[in-house]
């Protein structure tokens, strides 16, 4: 019988390991294609985004203290600056040098192999659908319109939180982004990298009086189809419901 340790997740540790001389043996992927570093839809329509309002807050530790995972939303809306506050909290751009535009949160290689995607529930003055995050423009672009909470909220397993929040985060990765440099081991950074987005949104909306809370159970072509991606390279890999309290 195959013990526990046979399986993919023990197997992909072990064979991801770098020791010292592992870290120098080529492996047999071959050359990996460098995409682009942004990802854009330049036939959607395009919403730009207000300016971001950072208030003043509670301090970081007491923010972080009360920091939790809240599941249970009122039916008001945000607003479209409370939603540009958000997105710049998670992934905005800090500081360009250079060729790389850096982050709110780290990226391994500066790569920055997560997209932003969102499913617009009820924010005001913007319609109910499924955006694009442009970061580098700080912009929506449309993918589609329509109310998408009730076939989110059956892709990630029935939590109904999904769609009963203000908006639904979904993050993807374009496994290439990180591939062509960190080959097989990319897998470990990509998480690591949606990890850190996570948590800068949790502790934003906490700051702001939001709730928040991040999902890691879907079936993932179940959204990939609604975002209109192959689910190989790039794919679905983390959501984060958001709204008020």
């Amino acid at each position: 019988m195959m013990s526990y340790k046979d399986g993919i997740a023990y197997q992909y540790l072990r064979e991801t390991k770098y020791d010292r001389e592992s870290i120098l043996r080529r492996d047999d992927l071959g050359p990996i294609p460098r995409p682009p570093v942004y990802k854009n839809y330049p036939e959607a329509a395009r919403i730009a985004l207000p300016k971001p309002a950072f208030e003043k807050t509670e301090s970081l530790w007491s923010i972080l203290n009360q920091r939790r995972s809240r599941r249970r939303y009122t039916p008001d809306p945000i607003s479209m600056t409370t939603l540009a506050t958000l997105l710049r909290a998670a992934q905005g751009i800090t500081l360009s040098a250079r060729d790389y535009q850096f982050r709110t949160a780290p990226s391994a290689g500066a790569l920055y192999p997560v997209e932003t995607y969102l499913s617009i529930h009820r924010v005001s003055d913007l319609k109910q659908g499924i955006y694009h995050f442009n970061v580098l423009d700080f912009a929506l672009e449309e993918i589609g319109q329509d109310n998408f909470g009730e076939h989110l909220t059956r892709a990630a397993l029935d939590q109904a939180m999904v769609g009963r929040g203000a908006v639904l985060f979904i993050w993807t990765a374009i496994v290439l982004r990180a591939m062509w440099k960190y080959r097989n081991r990319c897998i470990r950074y990509i998480f690591m990298d949606a990890g850190h987005i996570g948590q800068n949104l949790q502790v934003a909306a906490t700051a702001m009086g939001l709730g928040c809370c991040c999902i890691g159970a879907f079936y993932d072509d179940e959204i990939n189809q609604i975002l209109r991606i192959d689910g190989e390279e790039e794919t679905v890999i983390y959501l984060a419901a958001v709204g008020n309290l």
